[in-house]
């Protein structure tokens, strides 16, 4: 297997070290051991660090002065960044010098990577790599409360207003993904990373669909035309979808158009995107040779064409690439839309703290029972004056009579009238 780009990852704090380590760790294949991709990852809790295991293509930076965390102060973790900026720099010039793409990976809502990331943005951008870098975000999901929720938020916003000035933004919703992928049995833990092996297989697929697979029609979306993708301002939406060639019947279009608009909806990382807000799309689709030959015909491409043109119709090109691959009886459409606006989880996360917001309100203008109530409470025993001092005095306090406690627990027999 062979490569497209050369791909950097730096990542900040828990979540984005998370799966910036997941994309380093992906090998060129199960015989190739070779890492092919680079990752820096910082943090401000050393341990949260050490968890990670340690591979020659992998620097860590820890942010002395911070190690208890920053306990989710994005104020204080854009601090802690700031502070080391130029240790940090001199890492990803040394790390990234020769990378064709760096993605910036930050889990929204914590303290360090959340209040690093503009930060980041802007030292990538003043340090060489100005249109060659853009941003895997991950969304905290809705429960996870008031605070990382206005956390998340605060950092979208103000990405929001740059986000046409950036390369792509790669939106992981995990509201979406533990939805789709529960597994009862299966610890947070080892489903956090799952879904992190998830989003570094999908981005390492893609990478080198274009650079390891024979084109079979005349149309091939190579190498370049990715990276343009990857350059392009706003948000990148992909899909994927598996079919067993035997169920795919070139006269019943139904039996793989159904598949494929269905994973465009769904989406792999995140959904509930405005595809006509799309500045550029295309489809990579893999099959084995035998299946290529019969499947691969200008009536198949058309209707693939006529489902993006549906999508996107005011793009000036719908392409679509087919290419014999090595998995036998599959077919594998991937189709990647880029330049979109947020996906309607985001609007989602607002309301919930909107809601969340208005529950506050609502208990702090309720009337507190319990403090009404002994607020108009008055004894009626005299009160007397206490003397502290010399309640508090050994020499004049007289000690409380010491009572008799019997031996026969059925003493309590002999008292009674």
């Amino acid at each position: 297997m062979n490569i497209s780009l050369k791909y950097g990852f730096l990542g900040l704090g828990m979540g984005g070290t998370s799966i910036a380590h997941a994309c380093a760790g992906m090998r060129l294949s199960a015989k190739n051991t070779q890492r092919p991709y680079t990752a820096i990852l910082i943090n401000s809790n050393e341990m949260d660090l050490l968890k990670l295991p340690d591979y020659p293509n992998v620097k860590k930076i820890t942010l002395p002065g911070y190690e208890r965390g920053v306990g989710r102060d994005i104020q204080l973790g854009q601090e802690a960044f700031t502070v080391h900026k130029t240790a940090i720099t001199e890492t990803i010039q040394s790390y990234f010098g020769d990378r064709d793409y760096v993605f910036i990976c930050c889990g929204l809502g914590g303290g360090t990577g959340t209040g690093a990331v503009i930060e980041a943005i802007r030292l990538l951008h003043t340090v060489g790599f100005a249109g060659r870098f853009g941003l895997l975000l991950t969304l905290p999901r809705r429960n996870e409360g008031r605070k990382v929720l206005d956390n998340a938020l605060q950092r979208l916003q103000v990405i929001k207003r740059a986000m046409q000035g950036l390369g792509a933004i790669v939106v992981v919703d995990n509201e979406k993904l533990f939805q789709t992928g529960l597994h009862q049995n299966q610890s947070v833990e080892d489903f956090m990373k799952s879904c992190n092996r998830h989003v570094a297989r999908l981005l390492h697929d893609l990478n080198t669909v274009t650079a390891s697979y024979k084109p079979y029609g005349s149309y091939h979306f190579d190498a370049s035309e990715w990276l343009n993708m990857l350059k392009t301002g706003g948000c990148l939406h992909i899909a994927k979808c598996v079919l067993p060639a035997q169920t795919v019947d070139l006269a019943s279009p139904v039996t793989y158009m159904e598949a494929m608009k269905q994973s465009v909806l769904n989406g792999e990382l995140s959904a509930g995107y405005d595809l006509q807000d799309a500045t550029s799309s295309a489809v990579s689709i893999v099959a084995d040779s035998s299946v290529a030959k019969r499947l691969f015909t200008h009536a198949f491409v058309e209707q693939v064409q006529s489902f993006l043109h549906e999508c996107t119709p005011i793009l000036d090109e719908n392409p679509v690439a087919t290419y014999v691959g090595d998995q036998s009886g599959l077919v594998t459409i991937y189709t990647v839309f880029a330049g979109l606006n947020f996906p309607n989880g985001v609007t989602k996360l607002t309301d919930e703290l909107a809601e969340l917001e208005r529950k506050v309100d609502e208990r702090s203008q309720k009337t507190d029972a319990i403090a009404e109530a002994l607020a108009g409470f008055k004894s009626q025993v005299k009160k007397e004056t206490v003397d502290l001092e010399s309640l508090l005095s050994e020499e004049e306090s007289t000690p409380a009579p010491q009572k008799t406690v019997s031996d026969d627990p059925f003493d309590f027999l002999n008292h009674l009238e």
